[in-house]
């Protein structure tokens, strides 16, 4: 299906065909409804990573070797390199206790897409469709998350256009300090809203050396390596934060249950009007909150702001007492 069919075109009626590829295209949507784990309840370390990092090898402001420098400084423990279009020389960066992920970030048709997990050399041709791209990048194993949809003035319709993501920036703290287009939870609820139950991460996209590590996601993985990083990734084993942390989140019989650093709001959100904002009082910050989900509501997620106005956002549970 195109999403830029001309008035005429939209208006034939479909033949049988095309009502079956209609039928095929809306099943296989980046619904992951059945794959997405609760990080919290899973086995592993949690490891900070950064997903979104550029370099002089495309528009950034310094080598790789001390972009990896810079994010050690901060405590990071995974870094993926995204440079423009191209991948990077890596070899070496890795340790025991640091991980790089080679990968690139692409813009094919003016979406821009975080590719992941790419070999050395791989290319993607500039003429590209988008979802040939994805496609082409989940063949090889990598994966891939779309980035800063507000940034780039993206509509649901454009996300639904594609498949295959594995999940969205909910968060890009360069888009927010440039233009105050860094948030994304509007575009990540409709998603949700129409049942595509995918993760989001957040990330710094730096570009220069005084914006590193103001936003990151942490991962929980079983081993310390780039296959169970992207695993994790995949199946939404993480939260993503620019402050907040997270010390567990869950729905137990009905009631959706958070616990975290401290806070002046949590919010829990499921489809439409679904939700439940809960504020600190009397000066003292929370954190824990709860919430009684009712039995409509398809999924719920959680959100942490603290004093600063700095935020974490955990991903959506389905709602196991929905009928």
């Amino acid at each position: 299906m195109q999403k830029n069919r001309d008035n005429k075109q939209r208006n034939k009626p479909l033949s049988i065909h095309a009502m079956v590829l209609a039928v095929v295209f809306f099943c296989v949507l980046p619904v992951r409804a059945d794959e997405l784990v609760n990080p919290f309840l899973q086995e592993g370390k949690w490891f900070k990573t950064a997903l979104h990092v550029h370099s002089n090898v495309s528009d950034g402001d310094v080598n790789v070797p001390e972009r990896m420098s810079q994010y050690r400084e901060k405590g990071f423990d995974v870094v993926a390199i995204t440079d423009h279009w191209k991948t990077s020389a890596l070899t070496g960066l890795s340790d025991k206790s640091f991980l790089v992920i080679e990968g690139m970030e692409a813009h094919p048709k003016g979406n821009h897409f975080v590719c992941l997990n790419l070999p050395e050399g791989f290319e993607i041709p500039r003429d590209i469709e988008p979802q040939a791209m994805i496609d082409k990048v989940n063949a090889i194993g990598g994966g891939v998350i779309y980035a800063h949809p507000y940034w780039l003035g993206h509509t649901i319709d454009d996300l639904l256009s594609v498949k295959g993501y594995m999940g969205i920036e909910v968060y890009n703290s360069v888009c927010e300090l440039a233009i105050g287009k860094g948030h994304a939870e509007v575009h990540w609820d409709q998603l949700l809203s129409k049942g595509v139950i995918i993760p989001a991460v957040a990330t710094d996209d730096v570009h220069g050396s005084p914006y590193v590590g103001l936003a990151w996601t942490m991962v929980k993985a079983k081993e310390f390596s780039a296959k169970a990083i992207m695993d994790s990734l995949r199946s939404g084993c993480y939260y993503a934060s620019c402050g907040p942390v997270v010390e567990d989140y869950r729905v137990e019989d009905g009631v959706a249950k958070i616990k975290c650093s401290e806070a002046a709001v949590i919010l829990f959100g499921g489809q439409t009007s679904f939700g439940s904002r809960i504020e600190a009082k009397d000066g003292k910050l929370l954190t824990s909150a709860e919430w009684q989900v009712p039995q409509d509501c398809k999924y719920v997620r959680a959100e942490v702001i603290d004093a600063q106005g700095k935020r974490a956002w955990v991903n959506p549970i389905l709602n196991p007492k929905k009928p």
